[in-house]
C-alpha cells in the first residue's frame, strides 16, 4: 500500500457515514477495491466491510478519510437509536404484512391497525431528519417495497400533523402510505426489478398498480373513500398526466394529493440498482423550482417549509468527509445550505463542498 494508506478499524463503521475515498482490503499482496469513495455506507457496504473483517482481511484508507471516518463515528455512537429501533419494528412488521399478502394471504384489518400504531409510535418520539439519516440500498422489489411503503407511511403521518388534520385523518393517510403500492405485489418481478429503463408496455403494466392496491383493499372489506381514493389516485396529476384515471384538479382527492408527496419524495431519496440516491437538498430544490408543478403547490409549499424548519440546525456530513452544522437554508437556494464547521462558517454548493447526509441534533 502506499505511504498515505493507514489501516481502519471496520469495527467503527455504521450504516450512514460517508468516506471521501476509496476504502481497500489486501488478499495475496494486491490491494482490491471494497467501498468506493464518494459513496455512503448503505447495508450492502456495511455487509461487505463486516465481511472482509471476520475472514482477517485488513482494511486500508486514505489517513485523511480515517480521521474524518472517526469524527463521524463518535457522532453516530450519540445517534438516535431508540427511534431507529421503533422505525425498525415498524418497517420489519411492515415486511411481514406484505409478505403474508404477496403469499396470498387477505389484508387482515388488525395488522393495519398494528402497523398504522407502531407509524406513530415512531412519529411520537422522532426527529424529522431521521429519515433523512439513512441511505435505502435495493437490489430487488422486496426490499424497496418494505422501505418504501414505511417511509411513505410515515410522511403522510408527519404531513396529516403538519396539515392540523384530526388525529383520525392522520391516521387514514398513514394507512394509504402502507397500502398505496401493494398492487405492486401483482407486477411480475422481472419487470418490477428490472435494472434498466422500462418498455412502453412494461412502463403500462407499471401503471396498472394503483388499481391492483384499490381492488385489493375493497376486497378486504375497507369501505372507506377518502382511503380509497388516496390510494387510488396517488398517481394523478392536476393537469390530467397523471394515472390510471387521467383525473385533473379537484377531481384528486386531498389524501392522494398528499401521497403523491411522499411518494416521490421518498423514491428520489432512495437508492435503486438502476438510480443513485438524491440528497434531500436536491430533491427539495427540484420541489421549489417547480419540477413537480403538477402536485399540490399548496401541500408541496408546506412540507418545502416544514423540512426546511426540521432541517435548520442539523449535524450533516459534507462531501470531503467532515462533519458541519447547518445554519441556515435560503428557500430559493435549498441545494446550498450555509454550514457551520470547525474552520469557520460557509455557504455549501452543489458543485463543490457540499451536504452529502443528515445526521441528526447531537454532537
Amino acid at each position: 500500500m502506499e505511504d498515505n494508506y493507514v489501516l481502519l478499524n471496520p469495527k467503527i463503521m455504521q450504516k450512514g457515514m460517508y468516506p471521501a475515498t476509496d476504502l481497500f482490503y489486501v488478499f495475496e499482496g494486491n490491494s482490491v477495491l471494497l467501498c468506493h469513495g464518494g459513496e455512503i455506507i448503505n447495508t450492502m457496504a456495511l455487509n461487505r466491510l463486516q465481511y472482509i473483517a471476520s475472514i482477517g482481511r485488513e482494511v486500508y484508507v486514505k489517513e485523511s478519510t480515517r480521521k474524518t471516518l472517526e469524527e463521524q463515528a463518535r457522532f453516530f455512537l450519540k445517534a438516535d437509536h431508540e427511534t431507529e429501533e421503533r422505525y425498525a419494528r415498524t418497517a420489519e412488521a411492515c415486511n411481514t404484512f406484505l409478505n403474508d399478502i404477496k403469499d396470498g394471504n387477505d389484508i387482515e384489518k388488525k395488522s393495519v391497525v398494528r402497523l398504522i400504531d407502531l407509524a406513530e409510535h415512531v412519529l411520537d418520539s422522532m426527529d424529522v431528519s431521521f429519515l433523512l439519516q439513512y441511505t435505502h440500498y435495493f437490489e430487488n422489489m422486496d426490499n424497496y417495497l418494505q422501505a418504501h411503503t414505511t417511509d411513505v407511511a410515515i410522511l403522510n403521518g408527519l404531513m396529516g400533523r403538519w396539515l392540523d388534520l384530526p388525529e383520525e385523518d392522520v391516521r387514514k393517510l398513514i394507512t394509504v402510505g402502507f397500502l398505496h403500492d401493494i398492487g405492486k405485489l401483482q407486477i411480475p418481478d422481472i419487470i418490477l426489478n428490472k435494472p434498466g429503463r422500462l418498455t412502453p408496455d412494461e412502463f403500462e403494466i407499471i401503471k396498472n398498480h394503483p388499481v391492483y392496491s384499490y381492488n385489493m383493499c375493497i376486497d378486504a372489506g375497507i369501505d372507506d373513500r377518502e382511503m380509497l381514493s388516496g390510494i387510488r389516485g396517488h398517481h394523478e396529476r392536476l393537469n390530467g398526466t397523471g394515472y390510471p384515471d387521467k383525473l385533473r384538479g379537484n377531481q384528486i382527492s386531498s389524501f392522494a394529493r398528499v401521497t403523491a408527496i411522499s411518494d416521490i419524495y421518498d423514491a428520489m431519496v432512495s437508492e435503486r440498482v438502476y438510480k443513485g440516491a438524491s440528497t434531500p437538498f436536491e430533491v427539495l430544490q427540484e420541489f421549489y423550482t417547480d419540477q413537480f408543478s403538477n402536485l399540490d403547490m399548496d401541500y408541496v409549499n408546506i412540507f418545502l417549509e416544514k423540512m426546511l424548519v426540521e432541517l435548520n440546525g442539523k449535524f450533516v456530513i459534507l462531501s470531503n468527509g467532515r462533519m458541519g452544522q447547518i445554519m441556515y437554508i435560503e428557500k430559493k437556494n435549498v441545494n446550498a445550505p450555509v454550514v457551520k464547521c470547525k474552520n469557520g462558517v460557509f455557504q455549501t454548493s452543489p458543485k463543490d463542498l457540499h451536504v452529502v447526509s443528515v445526521c441528526g441534533d447531537t454532537l
